[in-house]
């Protein structure tokens, strides 16, 4: 496969990931969680991780945008599947990876 191929093909898979990013991002606004993408800041001594947190009386799930986009997926995935109702509303090829 030549090299053009190849970007190409790299470029289709980003664009399918990151729309997949943006359902999942609608599914969870569907189930009123507000999801932002920052960059988390790190110092000596203390590392900040994406996740799931409660500020005030909202629920909030903060993504570093500076984590590869296939660690994005599948925090905020693993995230809304522990919802009740957040499995249902994953798209199926993100349900068919967690079952696994």
């Amino acid at each position: 496969m030549g090299e053009f191929a190849t970007k190409k093909s790299m470029g289709q898979a980003k664009r399918k990931n990151e729309t997949l990013l943006q359902e999942l991002i609608a599914a969870a606004e569907k189930l009123n969680i507000q999801v932002r993408t920052e960059k988390l800041l790190r110092e000596v001594g203390y590392r900040a991780h994406s996740g799931r947190c409660r500020l005030k009386d909202r629920n909030l799930i903060l993504i570093d945008r500076d984590a590869p986009l296939g660690e994005q997926i599948d925090l905020l995935a693993t995230e809304l599947s522990k919802q009740a109702s957040g499995l249902e509303l994953l798209p199926p090829q993100i349900r068919s990876r967690l079952k696994r």
